[in-house]
């Protein structure tokens, strides 16, 4: 299956690199569910993402993004079945990317 062109998301001139805060979609190759997987899809049970063992170790290493850079927060996140959405804040000088 072909998948359409899409039209490329990124400022040519923007500095990425520059202090602000970012959203950032990560995909799985071919969109498939081994992050984790929707239970509970019912009248009575609100439906939520249960995390899979490879789910589960992204989001030890998304809440440790905080702790291991310095200039670097995870302001929100959520993790589902085939990607993830990442609210990022970049504050102060970036580059080179300093570990704490």
């Amino acid at each position: 299956m072909d998948l359409p062109k899409r039209k490329p998301t990124r400022l040519k001139e923007y500095d990425y690199s520059s202090p602000g805060a970012y959203f950032i979609t990560v995909c799985v190759k071919d969109k498939k569910h081994i992050l984790g997987k929707i239970v509970g899809d019912d009248a009575h049970i609100v439906p939520k993402n249960e995390l899979s063992e490879y789910g589960r170790v992204c989001d030890k290493y998304i809440k440790n993004i905080n702790n291991k850079y310095e200039n670097v927060s995870v302001d929100k996140y959520v993790i589902m079945p085939n990607h993830i959405h990442l609210l990022i804040s970049l504050n102060g000088t970036m580059w080179p990317l300093q570990a704490s």
